[in-house]
């Protein structure tokens, strides 16, 4: 058995995310990561997790709106760990541009 961990980071959408009334009128960038980890049963390379539908999962959350990051990371969570193979999965969201003076907000789910 092999184990492997595959990473998707920083995939750029905008969205409107958030409570705030800016939030819900104006469309933001946020940032989003996924980390998932499978197991496959030898090392020989024929098995896969097609991360093309992870993208676009997460390519569908564009122009939507989501109260918060917390909601956010937990939908594209649930999605990730039902793929074929899944067997851990950590997804984070950043909004970069909310502070000047901080590079961004994030939040990360796991399980």
């Amino acid at each position: 058995m092999a184990r492997f961990d595959i990473r998707l980071e920083d995939l750029e959408i905008r969205m409107f995310l958030g409570i705030h009334e800016a939030e819900q009128r104006d469309r933001q960038r946020v940032l989003v990561s996924v980390e998932m980890r499978i197991d496959v049963p030898d090392a020989d390379g024929t098995l896969h997790v097609d991360y093309d539908r992870v993208a676009d999962h997460i390519r569908e959350y564009a122009g939507t709106h989501i109260a918060t990051q917390e909601e956010l990371t937990s939908r594209i969570h649930a999605f990730v760990t039902g793929l074929d193979h899944v067997v851990e999965a950590r997804v984070s969201s950043r909004k970069p541009d909310i502070y000047p003076d901080c590079r961004s907000v994030g939040v990360t789910f796991s399980g």
